[in-house]
């Protein structure tokens, strides 16, 4: 699909909602000050059976709104599900495009942000503008109202400079580097028709959000994590998610003292595989090149050639092949910012 066509479909923003009334009014402001046309949206507030007055707050607002609001109410479960009530404010979203009185062909993009969150002013075009050329896109989060020594912002920068050098390393054409590795709820966007072959957010009480994006990447699907698509939320520690990022944060208040992480020199080994593996994949009909990855990989030339087969793209081929250690080399948070501050002067990282 063209970039011309993708930037003028029209657009479905999808927000769960349980019990935020207080944060609503700015989630309005954002909205009605993007730089997109407000004709070419529709915000779908999705009310998981929230006990305050979110609904006749955003009622009283509605009629001095430009752009087209639409709100859903679902029973209120026992305890708090966020791929629940993700996925019923993603089904509101497609619900939306599929009545658009202007539809063509194409069923449109469907954009994922959070009630506590606060978009940029041009959250939707930015958004609009990446899914042009990819499948997925995953913004940047930011946390404005982050203590000066929270804890958890450095550790999520380290991560930051760690996806960076990554992408440095084993360079990816629809995911260039600096890019960020969040895959947060709070900014994701689809092409329509891409979030339903995925089979969208599964009822998750918490992750959704990461897990479906991996899917998507292991579907072969274009996935650009991109900082120009920038969304600020709040660092609150009572947040919805049985585990999400108010979990952690409170987490990190009680232990203050800052996590060990992933040696970024094991993890440059790991990525300088990835590199080789993804330039080996439309390869492995050489036996040279085949023999040379299974010597690296510890994995059979026959298999390797099966992976490529049954792998969308080279991505997706790398992921199956690599897959992410759930046990990794890590030191102090203190000596892996000095590594990988050595790193980046080697490699020439672009990390902001």
């Amino acid at each position: 699909m063209g970039s011309d066509a993708t930037e003028q479909q029209r657009i479905a923003v999808c927000v769960p909602v349980r019990d935020e009334s207080a944060h609503l009014t700015q989630l309005l402001d954002a909205f009605a000050c993007q730089t997109a046309a407000p004709e070419r949206f529709v915000l779908c507030l999705l009310f998981d059976g929230c006990n305050d007055d979110g609904e006749a707050r955003v009622a009283a607002r509605r009629p001095s709104l430009a752009f087209e609001v639409i709100v859903h109410r679902i029973e209120r479960a026992p305890q708090a599900n966020a791929g629940r009530a993700r996925r019923a404010a993603m089904a509101l979203g497609l619900s939306a495009l599929a009545g658009a009185p202007d539809r063509d062909d194409s069923p449109g993009l469907l954009l994922s942000t959070d009630a506590d969150s606060v978009p940029a002013p041009d959250w939707v075009e930015a958004s609009a503008h990446a899914l042009a050329s990819v499948d997925v896109v995953a913004g940047y989060i930011e946390r404005p109202d982050a203590p000066p020594q929270d804890v958890h912002r450095r550790v999520e920068r380290y991560w930051e400079r760690l996806r960076c050098l990554q992408r440095t390393v084993d360079p990816l054409e629809h995911d260039p580097a600096p890019s960020h590795p969040s895959q947060g709820g709070a900014s994701l966007g689809f092409r329509a028709e891409v979030y339903q072959a995925l089979g969208g957010f599964e009822a998750l009480a918490s992750h959704e959000d990461v897990g479906l994006v991996t899917a998507a990447r292991r579907a072969g699907y274009r996935v650009r994590h991109d900082r120009t698509v920038r969304v600020a939320t709040s660092s609150r520690i009572d947040g919805r998610a049985s585990r999400g990022l108010a979990y952690t944060l409170r987490q990190r208040q009680t232990c203050p003292t800052p996590p060990a992480v992933q040696d970024p020199e094991a993890a440059l080994h790991r990525y300088r595989v990835c590199a080789e593996a993804r330039a080996a994949f439309a390869r492995l009909d050489d036996d040279a090149v085949a023999q040379a990855l299974a010597t690296t990989s510890r994995v059979s030339m026959t298999r390797l050639r099966h992976l490529a087969a049954e792998s969308g793209n080279a991505e997706a081929f790398t992921m199956y092949l690599l897959p992410e250690p759930e046990d990794t080399e890590e030191i102090a948070l203190e000596q892996a910012e000095q590594r990988v501050a050595l790193l980046e002067s080697t490699y020439g990282c672009p990390c902001p």
